[in-house]
């Protein structure tokens, strides 16, 4: 394994921050969505077109997607949390296109050292 010298400093800060965010900090991927619903008391303002507003985590199960009611006093911590996850993907994506323009580098030097060796 190479020291991590050789990587640029945006690829090590990224590769860092995601250890980091992975290691120390609560992710949790999904999306989260304001739905107004009526609650079907007639009495009710919802009844009136004041609907209430909650939040709502989406996730992908097996079964497809998910509706998860998140709790007004749970709604700061779930928004970090999920905040946290898309940083990570972000990160990754990062490290990943880094990845790549090594592979398609050393593709082509392959590539030119085998055309210099079939020219001699």
């Amino acid at each position: 394994m190479q020291p991590r010298s050789h990587l640029s400093p945006p690829e090590r800060q990224a590769r860092s921050r995601l250890a980091q965010l992975l290691h120390d900090e609560m992710i949790l991927a999904g999306s989260l969505v304001t739905m107004a619903r009526t609650c079907g008391n007639p009495r009710c303002q919802c009844a009136r077109g004041h609907k209430h507003v909650s939040l709502y985590l989406s996730i992908r199960t097996p079964k497809g997607r998910k509706m998860i009611y998140v709790p007004a006093h749970l709604e700061a911590t779930v928004r970090d949390w999920v905040s946290r996850a898309q940083e990570a993907r972000r990160l990754l994506e990062e490290v990943s296109q880094a990845c790549l323009r090594r592979l398609l580098a050393a593709k082509e030097s392959s590539r030119a050292s085998a055309s210099g060796r079939s020219q001699s």
